[in-house]
């Protein structure tokens, strides 16, 4: 079993494989507003899990995790709230875009490396994972 959760972390998986290790529920996001070339996930570890959605000009990664506060930015620009009503925070750091908020426990992060999405982008994908 721990053979399996090295190679799982390391090696680009399908969802419901990576999932199926966590004892937390998992979804892609209904709306995603870029096409991509390659997605998978990776099992962080038992806690985590992180979804990669890229092309050649961009990458967003989602993470899901019960670890938390793991997010370690040092300070967020600002306060946001999901369509949902649930609030969160957004910030910008070296050219990437992060959004971050939690649901029962679990912490879900957006990074996004690219020049397309604005917030208000990163922000309707936050709001269409079902939690």
């Amino acid at each position: 079993m721990i053979f399996i959760l090295l190679i799982a972390g390391r090696a680009p998986l399908p969802l419901t494989f990576t999932t199926s290790f966590v004892p937390f529920k998992v979804n892609e996001p209904n709306y995603l507003p870029i096409e991509t070339t390659n997605q998978y996930s990776n099992l962080v570890n038992l806690s985590q899990v992180k979804l990669v959605y890229e092309n050649d000009v961009e990458s967003l990664t989602i993470w899901t995790t019960t670890n938390l506060g793991w997010n370690h930015v040092t300070s967020w620009d600002e306060s946001i709230e999901l369509l949902d009503g649930s609030s969160g925070y957004y910030t910008e750091v070296d050219q990437t875009k992060m959004v971050s908020w939690q649901h029962e426990n679990v912490e879900y992060a957006i990074d996004y490396s690219g020049s397309r999405l604005s917030k208000e982008e990163l922000l309707k994908i936050a709001s269409s994972i079902e939690k």
